[in-house]
């Protein structure tokens, strides 16, 4: 009796976990709705979607978007090979696997959150980089939230920190409130903080609300350097001692969580800890929507919303119920955003090809078809850095992170830029091709190393194909290739001018 007890307890147990599984969220089903949903909106349009992209096109298009940087010519060449069915879905299990996915989105984020850097603030920013890399690989987002709104210690200690300080200084109550409101709940709230919004229903008296969360963070009067003493809760502080030293439209409001609840004293949790509480909750329906938004604008280059920070009432989605379902799932995977991430690019709507139809506008602004992305000044350098090798420095220049550091500065856009909007002109052109980064000496080498007596001209035009722009050559462009090797008088300065005129296409610097 006792073993068949067991047995039932043992089956119990099985149907359990099995039921457990089956009502987890599937990134494939959820893939599934997003093509039957934005195929009935284009159908209801008289819009023809896009064809597929070939493999080529979605090979550098997934590792741009997951890695920030374009694939190897041996990752080409060995992906254009595969005719397993489900070599894609493979390729994305890889990419989201792999440690460069953490550092990619690290890239991204700290270009929200850190102002840009002067020279003395470049090495804790890197501390902080590489901490969003590994929370990116190994945590759920409504856990780095969290641990960056309640961050404490010593930057050295706990580089999380840096969310709350500028330059040595903490950041101010309207800084944070707008960075916070911004990035984790997708609003514009700082438009409220000198009076009620003119066009929408944020009131000054939510902005201020949600400021005084931030108190106990500031110090009356002169602030300490918060770089030497760490960041720590002052928890006697509220906005009314901000009072002499008051910002623009200041407001004495007690700590309120945005929709009016407003927070229960209680010495035991800090503020910071309360509203981090609230704000990635699964019933917190702004931070779901939030991230589910800024991660298909990220991969699609628009967003269901647009603005992606400006989420409201009069600021409808394109496809609400879509958004609905996407935020709703991705909070009920434990806000994983390696779930979320692998639903979108598995979609057929993500895997359309960016060359336009009839209605290029209407299939773009329906997600008919894929647009087309400017790189990011981290994309660039980091696909060329993996193309032509690390940068040649010259005698006295500074370590290889300071190259990274002013090149992509130099290529940023400030705030949450247009990614499909070229603004770079010749200024950017001439950097990318006379910069100490990318010295002549660095292609010279490449051509030198694929231009092999034993080669021909259409193996060294395929190489070159696969490793700049992650395709092989056309028949007509291997023709070309040939005849300019004639010309040239060695292949290997063919291979060298052939190189340069690759990495200068419109094709290598944007994201198809």
């Amino acid at each position: 009796m006792r073993g068949l007890t067991r047995i039932l307890i043992a089956v119990v147990v099985v149907t359990a976990n099995r039921e457990s599984r089956a009502a987890e969220p599937d990134a494939n089903v959820l893939a599934a709705f997003i093509d039957r949903h934005i195929d009935a909106r284009l159908k209801a349009e008289h819009i023809a979607p896009a064809a597929p992209a070939d493999d080529a096109e979605f090979l550098r298009r997934v590792n741009l978007d997951l890695h920030g940087v374009v694939p190897t010519s041996e990752q080409a060449a060995r992906f254009l090979s595969d005719t397993r069915p489900d070599r894609r879905a493979r390729l994305v299990d890889a990419l989201l696997a792999d440690a460069r996915y953490g550092e990619h989105l690290a890239d991204v984020w700290q270009g929200y959150l850190v102002s840009p850097l002067a020279d003395d603030r470049r090495a804790r920013a890197d501390q902080f980089r590489k901490w969003l890399a590994e929370r990116f690989n190994t945590r759920t987002w409504d856990r780095i939230s969290s641990e960056l709104l309640t961050a404490t210690g010593k930057l050295d200690e706990n580089p999380a920190v840096i969310y709350l300080i500028e330059g040595r200084l903490p950041r101010t109550v309207a800084d944070l409130t707008d960075l916070t409101s911004r990035y984790f709940l997708g609003v514009r709230l700082s438009c409220a903080q000198c009076h009620d919004h003119p066009f929408v229903a944020w009131k000054q008296q939510e902005f201020w609300g949600m400021a005084a969360f931030f108190t106990q963070v500031q110090t009356p009067g002169k602030p300490k350097l918060v770089y030497n003493v760490g960041v720590k809760d002052y928890l006697e502080l509220t906005l009314n001692s901000l009072k002499d030293g008051a910002p623009d439209g200041f407001l004495s409001r007690p700590p309120t969580f945005l929709g009016g609840e407003e927070l229960r004293a209680d010495k035991q949790t800090t503020n910071r800890a309360a509203l981090a509480a609230w704000l990635t909750s699964a019933k917190n329906s702004y931070f779901a929507r939030a991230m589910a938004n800024r991660t298909w604008w990220r991969l699609f280059g628009r967003g269901i919303v647009s603005p992606v920070d400006d989420m409201h009432a009069a600021n409808a989605p394109a496809h609400p119920e879509l958004l609905d379902l996407i935020a709703r799932q991705f909070a009920e995977s434990g806000f994983d955003l390696k779930f979320l991430t692998r639903a979108i690019v598995s979609s057929r709507a993500y895997q359309r090809t960016s060359r336009p139809g009839d209605a290029p506008d209407k299939q773009v602004a329906l997600f008919g078809r894929m647009p087309v992305k400017v790189l990011t000044g981290a994309q660039l350098y980091d696909s060329l850095v993996a193309i032509l090798g690390a940068p040649v420095r010259k005698p006295g220049g500074g370590p290889q992170a300071d190259a990274r550091a002013e090149f992509v500065q130099f290529f940023s856009d400030d705030g949450d830029a247009d990614p499909t909007a070229y603004r770079r002109g010749i200024p950017q052109l001439l950097r990318q091709m006379n910069a100490d980064q990318f010295a002549g000496r660095n292609v010279a080498a490449l051509a030198a190393r694929l231009a092999k007596p034993d080669r021909s001209a259409d193996d060294v035009a395929e190489e070159l194909f696969l490793t700049i722009l992650s395709r092989r050559p056309t028949a007509s462009e291997q023709k070309l290739f040939r005849a300019h090797t004639t010309r040239a008088g060695s292949l290997e300065t063919a291979s060298r001018e052939l190189t340069w005129a690759l990495l200068l296409t419109s094709e290598f610097s944007l994201n198809h």
